[in-house]
């Protein structure tokens, strides 16, 4: 790019939202400029999502592995820690390479530095500081997709070496012996998930009185209990008050729960109290924020016209697929295309053993909506293939709008439920698709995906005996 040069549009962060954003706009023909201050993919593809995959994948084969001899497999499993960080490094460096050549292969352009917004009258105008210096361009429009960061929680002793955060402890070269995780969501859950697969002590301290509380109740329940059966100390409607450095180098942890004081050591702490968006850019100019977040309309339409926000600076999960769905439909709107990617339904995935997968509304949610609920769960102990391959007592949940008779909610636990949430989204995307017409669609057998078949034959003669 030269100084100055003038593009369609110019985005604001490399994650997964601006990079399908990027690729998407110069696919179209639209002269596009992506800016990064750090690594392209962002906080997902290298120090988030994919290394956290990584290293779950590893620990889940390390715990099979060492409860391989029960179907005469027999072996005593070792973690070698310097190839565990080859292979999440690699894993995550291959990732970034394809993205790159996506990204090139697109014709957008890239570039790294820090982006401020100079101006927005007329075109808006984008200054980027870069290690060779400053420079300036401008663009019709501009998407912001600048991504969130940890939140440190104000504790005494939080700034002590012995403190770290899922950023940090997915990039070190040894992982701790013992460690205690402040916060009970979806990053603790998963980490305190890998930990104990690996047999390493774990304590999690969650304020809320359950983990994984914007879950489904019984997802949570049963998370929490496969966690404490491999050796998990859980503390939940708990608070930390302090955090020290014992004679030994170790980290006491201070807390209280139902009005009582106690203490738990550990060779390093891990905050996972969640995640701040990064709106100084787009609060530099004045765009609308409230409660942390930027205030968006019609596919990622800011108060500032041009601008569009989207991924965790805007309100909602902060997922890697909203972020980019939410980057392709704003590009869409830039092209007054109507082609969008439904924006109201957003499956969560947690990659714990067993998978967690949720899409849609809960029994709960549905009720307060005012509709009239009807609900299911098929287990997963007479699926084959889940007997097969030893599974966890898993379920599919299925929830249904009773007078239409179509599906509103599903809350998987068992093998594969990632994969399988895509079915379940479609079938609630469409609107029009009812709870016989996916009764009716075979599926393959031995396969986890049997189960789902399971409950919607089930919810089908529920229905038929309402």
């Amino acid at each position: 790019m030269a100084a100055n040069d003038i593009y369609d549009l110019i985005v604001i962060g490399a994650g997964p939202g601006g990079s399908a954003a990027a690729i998407k706009a110069a696919s179209a023909g639209l002269r596009t400029l992506i800016i990064e201050k750090d690594a392209i993919g962002g906080t997902c593809l290298n120090r988030g999502c994919i290394p956290t995959k990584a290293l779950l994948h590893a620990s889940c084969l390390y715990r099979q592995a060492a409860a391989g001899s029960s179907i005469g497999v027999n072996c005593t499993p070792e973690i070698d820690e310097s190839v565990l960080a080859s292979y999440r490094d690699k894993t995550v460096s291959s990732l970034v390479e394809g993205l790159k050549t996506s990204l090139k292969a697109s014709g957008a352009e890239v570039v790294i530095g820090k982006a401020s917004i100079v101006s927005t009258e007329d075109l808006i105008r984008v200054s980027i500081e870069t290690s060779d210096g400053i420079m300036e361009c401008q663009a019709k429009d501009l998407i912001l997709a600048t991504g969130s960061e940890t939140v440190i929680p104000d504790i005494p002793g939080i700034d002590l070496d012995v403190v770290t955060d899922s950023d940090r402890l997915l990039k070190a070269d040894r992982l701790p012996s013992s460690l205690v995780i402040i916060g009970g969501g979806v990053i603790g859950t998963e980490f305190a998930s890998f930990f104990t697969d690996l047999g390493r002590k774990v304590t999690v301290i969650e304020g809320l009185p359950r983990m994984l509380s914007g879950f489904d109740k019984e997802i949570s329940r049963n998370a929490q209990m496969i966690l404490k059966k491999r050796g998990a100390d859980i503390h939940t409607g708990s608070r930390v008050t302090s955090i020290s450095e014992g004679e030994d180098g170790s980290a006491v942890v201070a807390y209280e729960s139902d009005g009582k004081t106690a203490t738990v050591t550990a060779e390093a702490v891990m905050i996972a109290v969640g995640r701040r968006a990064v709106t100084d850019v787009a609060e530099s100019i004045g765009i609308k924020v409230t409660d942390g977040r930027i205030d968006t309309e019609g596919l990622g339409r800011t108060s500032v016209e041009h601008i569009y926000a989207i991924g965790d600076i805007t309100a909602g999960p902060q997922l890697a697929h909203k972020a980019s769905a939410e980057g392709e439909n704003a590009v869409m709107s830039i092209l007054d295309d109507n082609s969008i990617i439904w924006p109201d339904l957003i499956p969560a995935c947690v990659y714990t053993s067993p998978e967690i997968a949720c899409v849609g509304m809960t029994e709960s949610e549905a009720e307060a909506a005012g509709i009239d609920v009807v609900s299911v769960r098929a287990l997963t102990s007479a699926n084959a293939k889940s007997v097969i391959t030893g599974e966890e007592r898993g379920f599919v949940k299925l929830v249904a709008d009773r007078t239409e008779r179509k599906l509103v909610g599903a809350q998987l636990m068992c093998a594969n439920a990632t994969d399988m949430i895509g079915e379940l989204t479609l079938a609630i995307s469409q609107g029009i698709t009812t709870i016989e017409d996916c009764a009716s669609v075979m599926r393959a057998h031995p396969t986890y995906e049997e189960c789902v078949g399971e409950a919607f034959r089930l919810l089908e003669k529920k229905l038929d005996e309402s």
